[in-house]
């Protein structure tokens, strides 16, 4: 993901196909947050290759001392936001038809363990939204990244009202639903009792 800037050279001397393959796995868990029964943000963490992490700290950890601080977290996260344009952190949410405005980023944080880097943080959205309406996606359009749910609880509901039900569907590398010419890595959708 981060690399495509470094693969932009290399890119523009090998015209891309568009059954390319993703160059990098980046493994992803989603939290939905909620308030009275409505979705309020969705929290992402996104945990790097091997070879995308040590990129990154080479790239990013200006002192060397294994972790992002101030400007270094600064820069990683400009980077991120670079290097998913056109996607938003390759996070679209639809309701129906209609995709939402991008959402408000905060709480952007890096953490690395055992020389592994993970990205979180929070996209608030504009209004409260019915959990049943929304279908929350991970698409690169530029098919550069592999977006792979984690095995272990890729998806945590937080927030839920009292009594209700709220039950994850991720649908994995299916068709776009939206009429899109790629299939899209990670769909989720809510069944929520009330």
């Amino acid at each position: 993901m981060i690399r495509a800037l470094a693969l932009t050279l290399l890119c523009t001397a090998i015209p891309l196909t568009a059954s390319a393959h993703p160059e990098d796995e980046l493994l992803v868990r989603l939290l939905v947050g909620m308030d009275k029964g409505k979705i309020t943000h969705i929290g992402e963490s996104w945990t790097f290759d091997p070879s995308v992490s040590e990129w990154l700290l080479q790239t990013y950890d200006a002192n060397g001392d294994g972790k992002f601080d101030g400007a270094e977290l600064d820069a990683v996260h400009e980077a991120t936001l670079q290097n998913t344009q056109g996607s938003f952190y390759y996070t679209r949410i639809w309701k129906g038809d209609a995709q939402l405005p991008n959402p408000q980023i905060y709480g952007f944080q890096a953490t690395v363990k055992d020389g592994v880097v993970t990205l979180a943080f929070a996209l608030g959205l504009a209004t409260p939204e019915d959990p049943n309406a929304l279908r929350i996606e991970m698409y690169d359009p530029q098919n550069l990244t592999g977006l792979v749910p984690v095995k272990s609880n890729p998806v945590v509901i937080r927030g839920a009202a009292e009594g209700q039900t709220c039950v994850p569907n991720i649908a994995i590398n299916k068709p776009d639903v939206h009429g899109g010419p790629d299939d899209i890595p990670i769909a989720l959708t809510l069944a929520c009792s009330e």
